[in-house]
């Protein structure tokens, strides 16, 4: 018997399972925590403090430089981005934890028992972390439509550019090269990763991915990637408290989830902890956390109108509006800080 069962060991379930020391909490995942790398594993230097995790930062870069209608646009950062090391980052956030983690598969869900590859474990608490797979059906929920979402892939390869690129995370905006999306660089120490998004379902993204690394004089290496959960869910589903992409808290338009897991996660894990001190009733404390996520519901919908927007936006139109944005400081900074607050700040 256990107070919590997280189902699997991603960001936003280590984000959870960080606000429940002092309880019993089991951690289940197929594979060993940090093995599993899907994203580009890019956040805010300030989130990765947040959950003690600066020993995984491999480089920390102070502007975004977009390029698009053949011009390159630099937008210098009030709160610098980091790139990472996956491994490294699970593992420091699992070491802020008291979970007991289990290698196993999940099975089945009923009433606050969880049928795992190991046997049945049950819980007053069970949180769906599973990620974007959620959305295709796993042992905790069935199959849900993936409504607006996005797909990436990526390759990580042992080079740098900086023959080739300026400092900082490289955006392509290159219609041509991406239909509903964008291509990115990111340095990362010694090493750099390139990949592309879309968020349009018919779109291969391996030629395109092979066409991308070619300018490059590069050939792509293995790749990891996945799909971008922007289509919201509800964050609690029954008896179980849903959050990261699981719940589609992944943001339209960058396709940035790292930070909004964590957020999310953070806040999923207070409420949960409030109810097992009995500070508050479980029904309150499920209200707390999806109220919490309801909150940025409004914002998530404006990114989604700017994605739709964006699309339909000639690159040398946007290359204008973000040339505007980049020559004042100040509306850099506010939008920024918009961006930020209002989808999911990092919690102190």
């Amino acid at each position: 018997m256990y107070d919590v069962v997280i189902v699997r060991g991603s960001f936003a379930g280590l984000a959870v399972a960080m606000q429940l020391r002092g309880h019993r909490v089991l951690v289940i995942d197929q594979l060993p925590i940090g093995a599993r790398q899907m994203s580009s594993c890019g956040t805010p230097l300030a989130t990765a403090r947040a959950v003690g995790a600066e020993g995984a930062v491999q480089e920390v870069h102070e502007t975004f430089v977009l390029h698009a209608a053949g011009r390159e646009i630099q937008l210098l950062l009030r709160e610098p981005y980091v790139t990472f090391g996956y491994h490294a980052f699970c593992k420091a956030m699992l070491a802020q934890t008291e979970a007991e983690v289990w290698l196993a598969r999940a099975s089945g869900h009923a009433d606050g028992v969880v049928i795992t590859s190991q046997g049945r474990v049950c819980a007053r608490f069970v949180v769906d972390a599973t990620g974007w797979r959620s959305w295709r059906g796993t042992a905790l929920q069935p199959a849900r439509p993936v409504r607006d979402a996005g797909y990436g892939l990526e390759t990580e390869l042992p080079v740098r550019l900086t023959e080739r690129i300026t400092p900082g995370l490289h955006f392509y905006l290159e219609k041509h090269l991406v239909r509903r999306g964008y291509a990115w660089v990111f340095p990362c120490g010694h090493s750099t990763r390139l990949g592309v998004g879309s968020f349009d379902p018919g779109l291969r993204l391996r030629p395109i991915l092979d066409r991308f690394l070619g300018r490059f004089g590069l050939r792509t290496g293995a790749t990891h990637g996945g799909v971008l959960a922007i289509g919201r869910g509800e964050p609690a589903a029954g008896d179980l408290w849903v959050v990261g992409d699981a719940a589609g808290q992944c943001l339209p338009v960058s396709g940035e989830g790292i930070r909004t897991a964590i957020f999310h996660g953070i806040h999923c894990g207070r409420a949960i902890a409030a109810a097992l001190r009995g500070n508050m009733a479980v029904d309150e404390a499920r209200h707390l956390y999806s109220e919490q996520v309801r909150s940025t519901d409004r914002f998530h919908h404006r990114l989604l109108e700017l994605q739709t927007l964006v699309a339909h936006t000639p690159e040398p139109l946007l290359a204008l509006a973000a040339r505007i944005v980049a020559s004042s400081p100040t509306l850099t900074r506010g939008i920024m800080d918009r961006y930020l607050v209002h989808s999911g700040w990092f919690v102190g």
